[in-house]
């Protein structure tokens, strides 16, 4: 009787261990687990297979500890169970009983030394470690014995990314992705590698293919949004990635992550931590240098961030964002010389330009028509509410649709209600985000686009690659960047006379043409509010203010405003920028000031407010300061609309005399633009203290913008029209127009 109650009792295991796998396979979780855990109740094979299957399901769920439990009771009873042993190490890890792991994990292999599944945990083990070639040693090892084992092919190339073997991760991972085409995790490993070494748009479809394979997949989203700038879906993902260090452990691809998601959610400071720390695990990586420079930069340390990419450039030569991100930062440098920054920019050319211009030739109509329609390009990543928006919306919408047709190449994955005006107003509209730099030329030369217009400079999202490749006949850039490209293959810098007067000093690559009057075509929000009496009149402290990016706050200009808050006893200084969000961002802006004896009672910081808000806030502001050598645009326009006057310094390049044109054009140059930070000082402190002045010009100032070419769209847009035609009339003529500048380069067609 004993032997056939034995026997009824593996029956019972088996038929508890295989309806519990036919109720799994149904999708009847739930009930499955309660017949594995009958089976496991009993003895024999089954009863251990059945433990190993509700371990296996209690993993899944989290429940780490009932897990790890279920194993070590079905192993009292039977310790030669090799899988048992597997899965009680992976329950012990999550528990943090690393020590514990590691011998389970062994333990398991020496039972079954052909069990991938068990030389893959170990490696996970290892890789957790830190120990990056014992790590690697053992998911090889998993896959001599199982070489489609889907967690040894992921882990494989996290590993090799790690290692900062980024050509034989991106191999890696490609064979992975064919053996295995629809995993998720597949594509997002191969996203990484190819974000990390430069391929964004490569990587952007990989991640992309992950979502499409799983759309719940928040790698892929985080990756998405890292590479897209949507700071907001990074910041949500914070929670998830600090989940998944600490179930995973800090690898650097995590880390990295970590750091984006912390920079986007304003963290500088901890970004920036975090940052120094993947590069202490790895020197190479590129994604954390870049990462650094950004938490650097935006504190005005642009020397430093220059550092950081630099190295950056050092490891991967291929990446041009990274040498724009270089000329871009050198804008901000005070006493850097007009020489020394133009050759930032013409090192893009130099390093990207001549090889690509090589491979493309681009088919041209032999015989031009100079006086037949023309179609003009705009290629840009800010068709949207960004200043290059609100200084094209009006030029969109006063264009000549008979003699000019319009085709936007979009760089925006999202509109807004500036997007749909210029969209509108526009013939073609291509949303080129995920287009290859080749892809997109195709795109232009097939558009038989006759002047393409770059409205992104060295900016995020710029595709200098592609006008390097001269898909269009005619090629300028204009307002969307404040200093030359550098590139040999755009053709026109359109500025005017007041932001690159002959003489200035500015060196181009290009050959700078003149508009009229200026080169931007103001628009202000229909909701701007009316202008407000200058607040010293209510009796508060006169009150000097500026809403610049705070990157623009290099030292000189801090000292600068301290001379003049220190010439007017009680005066105070409000400063608005997005980044004075960050506690960090303020406390060490404070710290600057500080460091020239300011007190901190006479300073306002604030943070980001929505655009309606941000424009209110002028009515708090009696005198507007503006910083050099990286003058205001936009902000220069907005705080004249709202009747504060700007102080500025003129300098000589374009990035220095953006206010001193805007103040030409409303006849105000004189009065408000000053030679050298001494006269600037002056120039401010004596406005400060001319009451009947101030609350003149706060009168006056709407009304002269709105009298000024600033703020005559039809016009301004017959006067670029105009251009557009000579240009092409030259090019017509197999000619270049002349330089509106002395010491212009000779022709080049």
């Amino acid at each position: 009787m004993k032997g056939s109650g034995a026997s009824f009792n593996r029956i019972s295991c088996w038929l508890w261990l295989h309806l519990g796998y036919w109720l799994e396979q149904k999708g009847m979780a739930v009930l499955a687990e309660t017949c594995y855990r009958n089976g496991a109740g009993g003895n024999g094979d089954n009863a251990l297979e059945a433990a190993f299957r509700l371990s296996q399901q209690l993993l899944g769920q989290g429940r780490n500890r009932e897990a790890a439990s279920t194993c070590e009771q079905a192993l009292r009873a039977g310790s030669g169970h090799a899988r048992l042993w597997c899965a009680l190490g992976a329950a012990q890890r999550r528990l943090a009983q690393m020590d514990a792991a590691r011998e389970s994990y062994e333990k398991s292999i020496a039972l079954a030394p052909r069990y991938a599944e068990a030389w893959c945990n170990l490696g996970e083990w290892w890789l957790v470690k830190g120990d990056l070639p014992a790590a690697l040693d053992r998911f090889e090892r998993a896959l001599v014995f199982d070489p489609g084992l889907i967690e040894a092919l992921n882990n494989r190339v996290a590993v090799l990314y790690e290692l900062g073997r980024f050509g034989d991760a991106e191999s890696a991972a490609r064979q992975a992705i064919e053996a295995h085409p629809d995993q998720a995790a597949l594509h997002v490993n191969l996203g990484n590698v190819l974000f990390h070494t430069g391929k964004a748009r490569l990587a952007i479809k990989a991640f992309r293919k992950a979502i499409e394979c799983d759309p719940a997949c928040s790698e892929a989203h985080i990756g998405l949004a890292s590479l897209l700038g949507e700071s907001h879906r990074l910041a949500e993902a914070l929670t998830f990635i600090e989940h998944e260090i600490a179930i995973k452990g800090e690898s650097a691809q995590r880390l990295v992550s970590l750091a984006q998601a912390q920079q986007a959610k304003g963290n500088w400071q901890a970004a920036e931590a975090v940052c120094r720390q993947v590069l202490k695990m790895q020197p190479n990586n590129v994604s954390a240098l870049i990462t650094l420079t950004g938490c650097l930069s935006v504190r005005a340390d642009h020397l430093g961030a220059i550092h950081y990419l630099e190295r950056a450039l050092a490891e991967n030569a291929n990446m041009p964002a990274i040498q724009s991100n270089v000329a871009f930062l050198a804008t901000y440098l005070p006493g850097k010389s007009a020489d020394d920054v133009f050759a930032t920019h013409r090192e893009w050319a130099v390093r990207f330009e001549r090889n690509v211009a090589k491979r493309y030739a681009f088919a041209r109509d032999p015989a031009p028509q100079p006086d037949r329609p023309l179609r003009i390009g705009y290629v840009s990543g800010d068709f949207g509410t960004h200043p290059v928006g609100f200084l094209l919306r009006d030029v969109a919408r006063y264009h000549d649709r008979r003699n000019f047709y319009i085709h936007c190449y979009s760089m925006m994955r999202g509109s807004d209600a500036i997007t749909e005006v210029i969209r509108e107003n526009s013939d073609s509209w291509i949303d080129a985000l995920l287009l290859s730099d080749d892809e997109l030329a195709e795109q232009v030369h097939q558009d038989r686009i006759d002047i393409l217009v770059d409205l992104a400079g060295h900016t995020a999202y710029n595709r200098l690659s592609t006008f390097a490749m001269k898909p269009a006949p005619v090629q300028a850039t204009w307002i969307g960047y404040f200093h030359s490209t550098g590139l040999d293959s755009i053709d026109y810098f359109i500025t005017d006379p007041h932001t690159s007067p002959r003489g200035c000093g500015q060196l181009f690559s290009e050959t700078p043409v003149w508009l009229p009057h200026s080169r931007f075509c103001y628009s202000p929000p229909d909701y701007a509010p009316e202008v407000s009496p200058p607040p010293m009149l209510t009796g508060r402290p006169i009150t000097f203010g500026s809403f610049n990016r705070v990157e623009k706050l290099v030292d000189p200009v801090l000292a600068a405003w301290v001379a003049i808050l220190e010439a007017i006893p009680g005066s105070r200084l409000l400063l608005k920028a997005g980044t004075l969000e960050s506690n960090f961002i303020r406390d060490d802006l404070r710290r600057r000031f500080a460091a020239l004896g300011l007190d901190d009672r006479r300073l306002d910081l604030r943070g980001p407010s929505s655009h309606p808000e941000m424009l209110a806030q002028y009515a708090e502001v009696d005198v507007a300061l503006d910083p050099f050598p990286f003058n205001g645009g936009m902000t220069t326009l907005e705080a004249l609309w709202m009747g504060v006057p700007v102080v500025t310094i003129a300098g000589q390049g374009v990035v220095s005399r953006q206010t001193q044109s805007a103040l030409a054009n409303i006849g105000l140059a004189d009065q408000l633009a000053f030679a050298d930070p001494e006269a600037y000082i002056q120039g401010a402190v004596a406005l400060a203290g001319n009451q009947e002045r101030l609350v003149a010009l706060r009168h006056e100032l709407r009304p002269r913008m709105a009298a000024s070419p600033l703020r005559q769209p039809e016009q301004f847009t017959r006067d670029l029209e105009a251009l557009y035609r000579r240009m092409w009339h030259a090019r017509c003529e197999g000619k270049r127009l002349p330089s509106d500048l002395d010491g212009a380069p000779p022709d080049r067609i």
